[in-house]
């Protein structure tokens, strides 16, 4: 089995593009193949709200997310998570 590295400069992060009006994509490529998308909905020209991450293998997540998260930040001042039972925030 092939190990999976776990620093930022083994995948590349796109985005975030604006493929809609009011959507912003972020995706996460490790050797051509997408391992992590965050889809999330334009709500101010400086507010994204995250509607759902994707990572394959979950086990990754954290990191792929962290360094996702952080190409969204110098556009986007305020992003929050959309919660089905509550409110959060990163920023």
């Amino acid at each position: 089995m092939r190990p999976y590295p776990v620093s930022a400069s083994a995948w590349k992060i796109e985005g975030p593009s604006e493929r809609q009006p009011n959507e912003v994509h972020v995706y996460a490529y490790l050797d051509g193949s997408m391992i992590a998308m965050l889809d999330c909905e334009l709500r101010e020209s400086d507010f994204v709200q995250l509607r759902m991450a994707y990572v394959s293998p979950p086990w990754r997540g954290s990191a792929v997310l962290r360094d996702m998260l952080a190409v969204l930040k110098p556009r986007y001042r305020r992003i929050s998570v959309k919660r089905a039972s509550g409110r959060g925030s990163y920023r």
